[in-house]
């Protein structure tokens, strides 16, 4: 019998705005010692799992931004390449429980109906790791027990968001759940843990089979292309009820045992989340470069600027290069609902930052004008930009940090740190980082038009 690990990787982590987008939710945002809680999850659990049966899920828009952070790991090259072999993607997001059957029939070749299967959200941020290790090799072993695992934690405080755990007898270091309750109300919330109720902390573990029957059993309409050809059922998956691991079985299976947490754990769900696992008292608590005057309770996400609080009390202020969050703590809840005003309102902020993400590498916009535009290009080691020109722009390199193998017109030349290339309009161009670091540049684009639409390509690239 083998052990998978699923990392869950959709959500589009608006809580966490502005630092996270749709574009670029929270678990792939480098907010923790310059590592995403992305990153930090797969390091979690590297210990306990082979690479080869670590399993990554998500949309077709996120696949450049596991593929970039897997390859940024300081791991085994030969671990990174089984790594970024095991990512699915899914047709349409349907929640977690049409995931986990997504990923069963995608890879129903390799699993085993006795096989155990973990399933991790990717955006949680746990602590210690050694610790962690420990219950999940206790869930192991219960789930070999014919059992569905849930983890759980005590909780802080009464919070309508999260699943809450009612514990019956004890079983082989878990409890039986007694009943399973999916976000209640804040009032039944504060009689669950009266009752020394947990939260959900949303990871599980179970035998193939063992998810299977209990899905037939409660969902079966999960099931419903589940016999289907691989290409048939990828193209029915977008009819299947939009389901969570919770609603389908948790509210209803007699088989589930949960462990309790004894350790450090959030999923951040929100700022004030942020707030209450990195600041052990509420004095004031920063990330960045902030000053806090005559100020009490507040908190900033400040990387980028300097930022002085002066005379304020229970306020949450965060920075991105485009955009500016002032919160007063207690509003969390209502910035999904302001975010989705003004999406409808186009306001392009809501939804994309700066920094776009490719298989190559990165491209940071720094400064955009009518007629010119500056960007921070990172490319990856061994990677390269397609062959291109453009018909309305000049380009002006500058490597800041590495170096890069140019192909301007016929001609190659290897630029280095503190070095700089002019390619002229219309002429073709390439980069190529030869080097085992990330190369960087500041690119300056002037003409008569810079917007990223002005490109001919002339080599094919799967990762442009």
């Amino acid at each position: 019998m083998k052990k998978f690990a699923l990392i869950l990787c959709g959500g589009k982590g608006t809580r966490l705005w502005p630092v996270s987008r749709e574009n670029y939710p929270k678990q792939f945002v480098k907010i923790i010692e310059g590592k995403s809680l992305f990153q930090l999850t797969l390091i979690r659990i590297l210990s306990f799992f082979k690479p080869e049966n670590i399993f990554f899920l998500a949309s077709q828009s996120y696949k450049f931004n596991i593929l970039n952070q897997i390859e940024e790991l300081r791991i085994d090259k030969r671990i990174k390449n089984k790594l970024k072999r095991n990512l699915l993607l899914e047709p349409f997001p349907r929640n977690t429980a049409p995931a986990v059957v997504f990923f069963i029939k995608m890879k129903e070749e390799l699993l085993n109906e006795e096989d155990i299967i973990f399933v991790f959200p990717s955006d949680h941020v746990i602590e210690p790791q050694e610790r962690f290790i420990s219950f999940l090799k206790k869930a192991e072993n219960v789930a070999y027990e014919d059992k569905i695992v849930i983890f759980g934690m005590k909780p802080k405080y009464p919070h309508s968001g999260f699943g809450y755990i009612l514990l019956g007898s004890c079983f082989k270091g878990g409890y039986k759940v007694d009943k399973f309750f999916e976000k209640p109300s804040l009032k039944k919330a504060e009689e669950l843990i009266k009752k020394k109720a947990l939260w959900n902390a949303g990871i599980f573990s179970f035998k193939k089979k063992v998810f299977l029957e209990e899905i037939k059993k409660y969902s079966p309409q999960i099931l419903k292309y589940f016999s289907y050809d691989k290409e048939d059922f990828l193209d029915s998956f977008f009819k299947l009820p939009d389901k969570s691991i919770d609603y389908a079985i948790m509210q209803k299976t007699e088989k589930a045992v949960a462990i309790k947490l004894n350790l450090k754990w959030s999923d951040l769900g929100n700022w004030e989340s942020f707030f209450d696992y990195f600041s052990h008292e509420m004095k004031n608590f920063s990330i960045g470069n902030t000053f806090f005057f005559d100020a009490k309770s507040c908190f900033a996400f400040s990387p980028n600027k300097l930022t002085l609080l002066l005379g304020v009390k229970d306020l949450i202020v965060v920075e991105d290069s485009d955009a500016i969050l002032v919160m007063k703590k207690g509003f969390s809840d209502k910035l999904k609902k302001i975010l989705a005003k003004l999406k409808k309102e186009k306001i392009p902020q809501v939804e994309a930052g700066l920094t776009v993400l490719r298989p190559w590498g990165y491209y940071t916009v720094l400064i955009e004008k009518p007629n010119y535009k500056v960007k921070e290009i990172g490319v990856y080691p061994k990677k390269a930009i397609s062959l291109q020109k453009h018909k309305y722009r000049s380009e002006h390199w500058n490597i800041v940090e590495g170096k890069a193998e140019i192909t301007i017109g016929d001609k190659k030349v290897i630029v280095r740190r503190n070095e700089s290339v002019f390619v002229p309009q219309g002429v073709k161009h390439r980069v190529f980082n030869p080097t085992n670091k990330i190369t960087k540049i500041i690119e300056v684009q002037i003409g008569s038009y810079v917007g990223e639409d002005d490109i001919r390509r002339f080599t094919s690239y799967e990762e442009d």
